[in-house]
């Protein structure tokens, strides 16, 4: 199968519907053949890299992730309500948010492209990544008044959406390194709270001391 680069579908899409009736969610997931999903999801992993932690805004952005990875479950991934999908997107929302998607994806497709790739296309596979999307964005949601707890699963859900938009058979290996460390640094949470911060901190002092 034939690899089509993202960015180049989404500026046929943008060309073809904004010169008719007008662009949809739906529509651009339609057309994307699901591969939109994972860019909607890219986009929304994006402010939880910072290092300031978005309290509230990290419960209502990781719930919508869990929504549309579960979409990603189904055989053929579903459209959003009509509500929210079938809306036609403002001119203004289309210029910019489209636009700067593409931007994006050049950048992303420079270093993120199909490689070792005939696994990722199979049906088990998409429903695995799909689950650990959930439990990921579960994690991202959770009210935890605690610093670096938006961080891990927002980079692993980053790397994980950005390996299976691209089909990237060697990206998805640093994807799962990194969910294994989240999880493992959600259970130091569950177990030693606040405390885990503090060792996770003389722990990395004492590695950088030790090789520096």
């Amino acid at each position: 199968m034939h690899h089509r680069l993202l960015s180049q579908e989404l500026e046929e899409i943008f060309r073809e519907e904004s010169s008719t009736r007008g662009l949809t969610l739906n529509e651009l997931l339609r057309r994307t053949e699901g591969r939109g999903i994972y860019l909607l999801i890219v986009l929304m992993s994006l402010p939880f890299l910072q290092p300031i932690p978005l309290p509230g805004f990290s419960t209502v952005l990781g719930v919508v992730i869990m929504f549309l990875a579960f979409r990603l479950v189904f055989p053929e991934p579903r459209g959003l309500p009509r509500f929210m999908g079938d809306r036609v997107l403002p001119a203004g929302f289309q210029t910019k948010v489209v636009n700067g998607s593409i931007k994006l994806l050049r950048w992303v497709e420079k270093i993120v492209h199909p490689r070792r790739t005939v696994w990722l296309r199979t049906r088990p596979a998409r429903v695995f990544n799909a689950l650990v999307l959930i439990a990921l964005a579960a994690l991202l949601s959770l009210p935890v008044p605690v610093p670096f707890t938006n961080q891990p699963p927002g980079f692993a859900i980053l790397f994980l959406a950005l390996a299976m938009m691209e089909e990237d058979g060697v990206l998805i290996w640093f994807a799962y390194l990194c969910v294994l460390l989240t999880f493992a640094w959600f259970a130091m949470l569950a177990f030693f709270g606040e405390r885990a911060v503090v060792m996770v901190v003389e722990f990395l002092k004492r590695a950088w001391h030790s090789i520096f």
